[in-house]
């Protein structure tokens, strides 16, 4: 299995296109309490009015949670495993470079930095995931760590 995600060093992987609207940010803020009484997340009209970026924007946590489903699309392509056997070992660095424009189409850019072994026989594998606009604007910038126990690449 080490052979196999050696080989992915560098590779890089796309996801599709999406885009958060309001509606999404309003249900968010509801059921994590993140923005909550944030008019920059939450009032387009003032947003528009008040705010540098042109209306609301998208809360940093948010554009997180999205990252399991944009990252799953990259690697599909790029290391297809089972995510029953790869468990979500954390951050080594996660930083909100810009923010994101409610209603803007991103997609998640993935690239493979390193694979090492953990425990008798399992693997630490890291990832760099970028969330870009369409114009090529980063939002997000991660350093993304997944355990990979031996039957996560089976098959």
């Amino acid at each position: 299995m080490l052979d196999r995600l050696t080989q992915k060093i560098g590779k890089e992987g796309l996801s599709e296109w999406h885009a958060i609207t309001q509606q999404m940010v309003d249900q968010y803020a509801v059921l994590s309490g993140d923005g909550e009484g944030e008019w920059i997340h939450l009032d387009p009209e003032r947003a528009a009015r008040e705010a540098n970026y042109g209306g609301t924007i998208v809360p940093g946590f948010f554009q997180v949670s999205h990252l399991i489903r944009l990252t799953g699309e990259a690697m599909r392509t790029l290391l297809p495993f089972d995510s029953n056997h790869a468990l979500n070992y954390g951050f080594d660095r996660l930083r909100f470079v810009r923010p994101m424009p409610v209603g803007a189409r991103f997609r998640a850019r993935v690239r493979i930095l390193s694979a090492t072994p953990k425990g008798e026989d399992g693997f630490l594998l890291k990832e760099e995931v970028l969330l870009e606009l369409e114009d090529g604007t980063v939002t997000l910038a991660a350093e993304w760590l997944f355990f990979l126990g031996p039957r996560a690449l089976a098959g």
